[in-house]
């Protein structure tokens, strides 16, 4: 186990709900904190009655829904003109911002629940979300039910397996921040067929 996960383990076998709150909270913003380990060791607690599994989960949720929100209006205030100040470092123009906004608003939302189970994927969902404008009621809805469904699944996961949690929990870590990465070229695959047939469509 390395330092900073010893130093969250030790954060929030102290301040438990608290602990637990603040860590999602900044973790869905984007601070490098090792949510899915976070919530994983809170449902071991449980099983040990250090933690109340109602309460645990409800806490999860809420900090999750909590740093998703916050993430989308900061892409929101940010905004796209933002995107656009930095697109010269992406290799990004203005034409293909504007394709991948149209495209996201389209297909993007469906992203959001599933893309709280991929590290790294739920952030860019949360920001862009944000920047392309997404409708927030739509939006806190999806970011609501991902929220509940996530922290069920770790929680429910760290509870099961007991103290055989730490090593469950670094192999799936791994096998899901591989599995992001495909799905973050998936998309990016979709998003090029789309403003290609797009394209093609304009032609004819």
């Amino acid at each position: 186990m390395q330092g900073l996960e010893l130093y969250l383990i030790d954060f929030i076998y102290h301040f438990r709900y608290v602990g637990l709150l603040i860590l999602l909270t900044c973790g869905l913003i984007g601070v490098p904190v090792p949510d899915e380990f976070l919530m994983t060791f809170s449902g071991f607690q449980t099983s040990l009655g250090r933690m109340d599994f109602g309460k645990t989960l409800i806490v999860a949720a809420l900090g999750s829904f909590l740093g998703m929100n916050l993430s989308y209006w900061i892409g929101r205030r940010l905004g796209i003109p933002f995107l656009h100040k930095v697109a010269p470092y992406l290799h990004l123009n203005e034409k293909k911002i504007a394709q991948a906004e149209q495209w996201f608003q389209c297909y993007g939302d469906r992203l959001i629940v599933i893309g709280y189970f991929f590290p790294g994927f739920r952030h860019f969902t949360a920001y862009f979300s944000g920047m392309s404008k997404l409708h927030y009621g739509r939006y806190s809805m999806l970011a609501g039910i991902g929220a509940l469904l996530w922290s069920v699944t770790f929680i429910s996961l760290g509870r099961v397996l007991g103290e055989h949690w730490q090593k469950i929990t670094h192999i799936l870590h791994n096998y899901l921040a591989r599995s992001g990465v495909v799905l973050a070229i998936l998309v990016f695959l979709v998003y090029l067929y789309s403003s290609k047939r797009g394209k093609t469509s304009r032609v004819n």
